[in-house]
């Protein structure tokens, strides 16, 4: 089966159900699937081919899945676009992916108009929702073209998805993931997290250039409707669930925490709510006691992958989000969870070996949601994927239920006076202070013992926390070698668009005239 096998078939055998919403528009399957395939056929005309790559800058909107899909069908491969990035960083990823196609949305075209000329491989810029000179307007491109049912053959391991990595360490990579991959992630979360709730309405507020455009092909495949919100606004998330009476939700971290903190929560009605995520980033033991019992009546779950992986590893079921109880129990809100159904896991050391429980490795997957390679990089793609397995290049170990905790990147990893130290584990005990409502921790160089500790901490308003009392804490509960030599108290730490903390951004200061680079 193909990722546009699904919309054809809830099209013929749920043709009248809800299928998406946005703003003002309201589709059904059999409408949204002739949209698309409008579409698929006017890209079709323009002479794209199989394995052709199109590019997409674009809001979240039934744009964005129309022409989501629309590529899916042709045979073509859908590079999604990061609209946060400069001109010179779109500039590389829309040159080395090749795109041939670009379709954006007015608002972004501003950040492609300075590098339109130096994009040779672009054979025509699609305007999606407007009229600028030198662009084709959305509804001359669809032209006459039919909403017939697309029909090619294509093999379901066939490159559909080229997705850049964050390029927080160097480049930003194209990961090549295939209509088998992504199904089989599918697959696993649908059954992992039993998703498949009868007449579901879910909201796509991540955003879609990212990994987590993945929940709207789970969501297609069992037959939920999408309500796409295209900007991150407590008031329009709020009354979006009350008035669309939504039951799923998935968001990062510190969205959560910013809703927890709402101000205007209790002027809404959110019971409709029945499944809800988080996934992006590790998120605080204490935020997820707090939105246990904000909302008591919803089931959370969490999820640890990558975009390499297509994008699940591991599950932290609703079952095991356990408040009260032996430590052992309770302990695991702060664990990745065990390995969702249809993956391996293992964690080893340098020498490939399998660590035994409490010992600190390398997690390392496989399944058939793994991604086929990097883009044009095979020797990056030998060094992440060797004999079937992803190295994830994150840290953790194992407990001696199954349980994994994450210990931290590995190019994170701060090494003090021969020590190893992994930051998550730092940041994890200052998470207890209160006051403390964000935190990161990072290496920055140190004469005498090459890389000390720093903690860059933001406050909660009234907080009167300082140094020592961070200090001091964390001497009383890690070992004194692992806690902070010093503090930065900041009014927001920098973070990528689904919640990732830009750490390379915020240590390029203190290495700065440094032959060690980050």
């Amino acid at each position: 089966m193909l990722i546009g096998d699904l919309l054809t078939r809830a099209a013929r055998y749920y043709s009248d159900q809800p299928a998406t919403i946005y703003k003002d528009i309201r589709l059904n399957f059999k409408e949204l699937n002739e949209s698309v395939n409008r579409i698929g056929n006017a890209i079709l005309n323009s002479g794209i081919t199989k394995g052709d790559r199109i590019g997409i800058i674009c809001h979240n909107s039934h744009f964005y899945q129309q022409i989501f899909f629309a590529a899916v069908k042709t045979g073509a491969v859908i590079t999604t676009i990061n609209w946060r990035l400069a001109p010179r960083e779109l500039e590389f990823i829309i040159t080395d992916a090749e795109v041939k196609l670009l379709f954006i949305a007015k608002q972004f075209w501003p950040q492609i108009e300075p590098i339109k000329d130096k994009l040779k491989n672009v054979r025509n810029f699609i305007l999606i929702d407007g009229d600028i000179p030198d662009t084709t307007q959305f509804k001359d491109f669809l032209g006459s073209a039919p909403s017939d049912e697309i029909q090619l053959s294509i093999p379901d391991t066939a490159t559909v998805w080229q997705i850049y990595t964050s390029g927080t360490t160097g480049r930003p990579k194209g990961v090549l993931l295939t209509h088998h991959g992504l199904l089989a992630d599918a697959e696993h979360n649908i059954i992992g997290n039993k998703l498949n709730l009868d007449k579901s309405i879910w909201i796509q507020i991540l955003p879609m250039f990212h990994i987590a455009l993945k929940f709207m092909i789970i969501a297609l495949y069992v037959k939920a409707c999408v309500v796409f919100i295209d900007k991150f606004d407590l008031k329009l998330l709020c009354e979006a669930i009350e008035q669309k009476k939504t039951t799923h939700l998935i968001m990062g971290p510190t969205m959560w925490q910013l809703l927890a903190d709402y101000q205007d929560l209790s002027n809404y009605d959110l019971a409709s709510l029945k499944y809800c995520a988080y996934s992006t980033a590790p998120m605080p033991p204490s935020l997820i006691k707090r939105l246990i019992q904000l909302f008591p009546d919803m089931i959370f779950y969490s999820t640890y992958g990558l975009t390499e992986a297509g994008s699940t590893l591991t599950i932290l079921p609703a079952d095991q989000h356990i408040l009260n109880g032996p430590d052992y129990l309770v302990k695991r809100l702060s664990s990745l969870g065990r390995p969702i159904d249809g993956i391996d896991i293992r964690i080893v050391d340098e020498k490939n070996d399998d660590c035994p429980p409490g010992k600190i490795g390398e997690i390392i997957g496989r399944g058939d949601n793994i991604m086929k390679g990097y883009w044009k990089l095979p020797e990056e793609t030998k060094e992440t994927i060797r004999e079937g397995w992803l190295y994830t290049g994150d840290m953790g170990y194992w407990d001696e239920y199954g349980y994994i905790y994450i210990a931290d990147r590995k190019k994170d990893m701060i090494i003090s006076g021969g020590e190893n130290i992994y930051p998550n584990e730092v940041e994890n005990i200052i998470r207890e202070i209160e006051g403390v409502a964000d935190v990161t921790v990072i290496g920055i160089p140190d004469d005498k013992w090459g890389e000390a500790v720093k903690a860059i901490i933001v406050k909660s308003k009234v907080s009167l926390l300082n140094e020592k009392d961070i200090i001091d804490y964390c001497a009383g509960n890690i070992a004194s070698y692992k806690k902070p030599k010093s503090v930065d108290f900041v009014k927001e730490i920098p973070r990528s668009p689904v919640g990732k903390v830009l750490k390379r951004e915020l240590k390029e200061k203190y290495w700065q005239g440094y032959k060690r680079r980050i």
